[in-house]
């Protein structure tokens, strides 16, 4: 009968420690963190940053705001010759104005282009870090996808946004925000049905 009182009281003991013990210690999992917002930046003062690649030099006149990164006061969209070269981000070599443009925000590799006049300010964008479409996005699966600046199609009534690296996917419509961790349709052009999937990284 002793025996039989001491098992329940074994028993009892970790039914209240179960009670007791934050939900973490019951379940590992954590919630995914917050979507990391990253700003591209190719000039220091009056300098490339070490470490940018310039692949060429060109020079060439940018006619519009960036269409590519939106939300950048800085950026550009340019042309030399009969390239359009999107996004083009301002800044200065010594005291001379030049453009610094990216293969893509990941890659070290630039065109820089030197302005046959000052782009128009009036025509330049509003800033705004961290609102409007992002230049590109990582997905939480790892895929990395840029913004298509050209006539894409539609999906769902959306517009197909990004295109992604793998050549597989694509992101149609706005930014889901309402978590800390941002989220998008990613549509892979098969089934009936469009995913919203975690953005881990949004560049600007």
């Amino acid at each position: 009968m002793a025996r039989r009182s001491a098992s329940w009281v074994i028993i009892a003991a970790a039914g209240a420690w179960l009670l007791a013990a934050p939900p973490g210690r019951l379940h590992a999992q954590s919630a995914p963190s917050a979507t990391a917002i990253r700003v591209y930046a190719a000039f220091g003062p009056g300098a490339l940053r070490p470490g940018v690649l310039v692949t060429r030099r060109v020079s060439g006149e940018c006619f519009a705001a960036s269409v590519a990164d939106q939300a950048r006061d800085d950026a550009w969209r340019c042309m030399s010759g009969n390239a359009i070269m999107d996004p083009c981000f301002q800044g200065f070599e010594g005291s001379t104005p030049a453009l610094a443009c990216p293969e893509t925000p990941w890659s070290p590799r630039v065109t820089v282009l030197r302005p046959t006049k000052e782009p128009a300010r009036a025509q330049a964008n509003a800033s705004g870090i961290g609102r409007g479409l992002p230049w590109a996005l990582e997905l939480g699966d790892g895929t990395r996808c840029t913004f298509l600046t050209g006539a894409t199609a539609g999906v769902a009534g959306m517009r197909v946004n990004y295109g992604c690296l793998d050549g597989k996917r694509s992101i149609i419509g706005d930014i889901d925000r309402t978590l800390p961790r941002w989220r998008v349709f990613v549509d892979s052009g098969v089934g009936v049905t469009v995913p919203l999937q975690d953005v881990a990284i949004a560049w600007y």
